[in-house]
């Protein structure tokens, strides 16, 4: 429909793997308000300036949607399951994250932070 934004959840659900969602709704209400405040301002807002919005929030949303995705599967999954069976173990990369600081440190600023960084426009 013409002239409909839709962001956070409704534009595009996030699992709650890493409390994701709304990190991200907040991001794209940040985008949005730079992108849309001229064209509001102005009453000339288009399609375009609509466009441009999931353009600039599609790739960073597809790639944490991955991530999680990811992390469910492979990781939280495989977690659980060595709990209850014996002789599993956590894959060797989630112990590396685990233990190395550097590593450890890039999850949450991916989470806080998102793949890009998104500020207010002055």
């Amino acid at each position: 429909m013409p002239g409909l934004l839709l962001i956070g959840d409704a534009a595009h659900a996030m699992s709650p793997v890493g409390g994701l969602g709304i990190n991200y709704a907040v991001q794209d209400a940040v985008v949005a308000a730079n992108i849309l405040t001229k064209p509001l301002l102005d009453g000339r807002v288009t399609p375009t300036h609509l466009r441009a919005i999931q353009f600039k929030r599609q790739w960073p949303v597809r790639i944490i949607q991955s991530l999680q995705t990811h992390l469910q599967m492979r990781i939280i999954a495989t977690a659980l399951k060595a709990q209850e069976e014996p002789g599993l173990s956590i894959p060797w990369f989630a112990r590396a994250f685990a233990r190395i600081p550097l590593l450890r440190d890039i999850p949450p600023r991916i989470m806080g932070l998102g793949i890009t960084r998104v500020r207010v426009e002055v």
